[in-house]
């Protein structure tokens, strides 16, 4: 087999369970993850000692252009198109090729539109949205804020031609996009900044939205997409996807308010704040993307395929063993960063520009913002399973509630307290958590026959472990820091975050296996199959 025959192969191989796409998915967001915080890293060590307002300036101005992308194009992916398109994909191709050519039109003239409204207004709306910003960090903000509008329209293209081949169940060159995405930024810090500041980062951005958008097109050729700009607006489809779409924008465009109200409260409080704010976010989403996000993506095809196929009962039991798979992974994940929380600041953003206090207001933000680590990862694979039912309007529901707690506790601690970034933790850790129980409850009304005690028994039985995996590991690193490493250097500190995960790793592989906890051997066959 010829290397071009090889590479064709493997990039059309179909990925028919949930686990092995999420495999696929895990590693290439991993990757991607990785180079994020070493993005970050060089972003920090080049900007925050000297220059931590337009550090703060450069975060802010991605909220806007977010915004009006995750109302669009997120909202329509996740909720409605991949359901829809997968339905009619499976029945007439030529019309599901029909629906989504239809779809990016409609929604990049509308993207476009509003792109237009914000680059005209971007110093007006960066005042509405940062009003502690002051007026040289609104120039620098509006600035930004236009070069980066550009992105979203290579993004809207590459997450239609994501959500195409993922409907066809390929998974592998959509996950490698945001690999190349992260590369381009960390070559604009390192070789474009020194001459153009942050200005070059942002180009970087864009470069690196083109590059996510265009490694996608050969295989989508090859799946038969053929792009015109034609618009069928009497698709029965495509008002299905506007109908679905509808209350997950609205779903989206509370959660990006309560972002954005974030933002607000941040650019009050002292400068650099709202810089260590996104990174201790950063930190959090990196397990629940890995472990939830991924899942959840690879379970969205497979999950609307069962729906499509009237088949409920496997569509059951496909939700509540993805959630406890994730939880199975997650779970042990949250304790390590609990306890090793100071480490990994330190290790990711630990450069010689970023101050000990830095380091230690970062670890205390990660502590308060682990429950949204869990909360994340299972309210995404609820969500999913709500759209792949069609049915978008009761996660708005549990959104609006949870973003409305948001909101008050948000003026509560920043008004109220002194407790600063660590209350905006706080606050998210908790609205999360009620999202994810409002889903839940009301999945389990919906869905029936449900077994609630076996389901807690599963789960319980992976808490304890995971509580006996953090003990050991904070004993053993309380041993190797007070006898062994001198952790102020950090080739000693690697050592000791290594060394104390791998025993609490083996230590809760041990106790999965004496508590006899199904998906412990479920990952192992899945594994060794793989590898073999």
């Amino acid at each position: 087999m010829s290397p071009s025959q090889l590479i064709n192969k493997i990039s059309l191989k179909k990925q028919d369970t949930i686990l092995s796409a999420s495999l696929i998915l895990s590693i290439t967001f991993a990757i991607s993850a990785l180079l994020g915080f070493l993005r970050n890293r060089f972003l920090l060590s080049r900007f925050f000692s000297c220059c931590a307002d337009q550090l703060d300036a450069y975060n802010a101005a991605f909220r806007l252009p977010d915004l009006i992308f995750k109302l669009l194009v997120t909202g329509a992916l996740s909720a409605s198109f991949i359901p829809v398109f997968s339905r009619y994909l499976h029945k007439d191709k030529k019309t599901a090729y029909k629906i989504a050519t239809t779809t990016i039109n409609v929604l990049l003239i509308t993207l476009f539109l509003l792109l237009s409204l914000i680059f005209i207004f971007a110093v007006p709306f960066s005042r509405l949205i940062a009003p502690g910003f002051n007026q040289q960090q609104i120039s620098l903000m509006s600035s930004f804020t236009r070069i980066l509008l550009t992105a979203q329209i290579f993004f809207l293209f590459s997450n239609f031609l994501t959500g195409i081949i993922q409907a066809h169940q390929i998974f592998l060159i959509p996950a490698i996009s945001p690999i190349l995405y992260n590369l381009s930024i960390i070559f604009g810090i390192i070789f474009i900044s020194p001459v153009w500041g942050m200005r070059g980062v942002c180009f970087s951005v864009v470069i690196g939205a083109f590059l996510h958008f265009f490694i996608q097109i050969p295989l989508v050729k090859k799946l038969g997409f053929k792009y015109s700009f034609s618009i069928d607006t009497k698709l029965s489809g495509f008002k299905r996807i506007l109908r679905l779409m509808a209350p997950r924008a609205i779903s989206l465009g509370l959660t990006e308010i309560e972002n954005t109200f974030t933002l607000l409260w941040a650019s009050l409080l002292p400068a650099g704040s709202f810089s260590l704010l996104s990174i201790a976010l950063q930190l959090v989403f990196f397990p629940s993307r890995i472990f939830g996000s991924t899942i959840a993506q690879a379970s969205l095809p497979i999950l609307s395929k069962n729906i499509a196929k009237n088949k409920l009962k496997t569509f059951r039991k496909t939700v509540i063993n993805t959630i406890i798979q994730s939880l199975f992974l997650i779970l042990p994940i949250s304790v390590l960063m609990l306890v090793h929380r100071v480490a990994i600041v330190r290790l990711v953003f630990g450069a010689k520009q970023f101050p000990w206090s830095a380091t230690l207001l970062t670890a205390k933000t990660l502590a308060f913002l682990i429950p949204t680590i869990v909360s994340q990862s299972v309210t995404q694979i609820l969500a999913r399973s709500f759209y792949a039912m069609h049915n978008t309007k009761t996660p708005l529901y549990v959104s609006f509630i949870s973003v409305f707690f948001n909101l008050f506790a948000n003026f509560f601690f920043v008004r109220f307290t002194n407790l600063g970034i660590l209350g905006l933790a706080i606050s998210a850790s908790i609205s999360n958590l009620i999202q994810l129980f409002g889903l839940f409850a009301l999945f389990y009304l919906k869905v029936e026959e449900i077994n609630l005690k076996h389901i807690c028994q599963r789960i319980s039985k992976i808490f304890l472990a995971s509580l006996i995996m953090g003990l050991s590991i904070w004993f053993s690193m309380k041993v190797l820091d007070l006898f062994i490493l001198d952790t102020s250097k950090t080739l000693n500190l690697t050592t000791l975050f290594l060394t104390s995960s791998f025993l609490g790793f083996l230590v809760y592989y041990f106790i999965c296996n004496l508590f006899n906890i199904k998906e412990s051997k479920d990952f192992s066959r899945f594994l060794f199959h793989r590898l073999a």
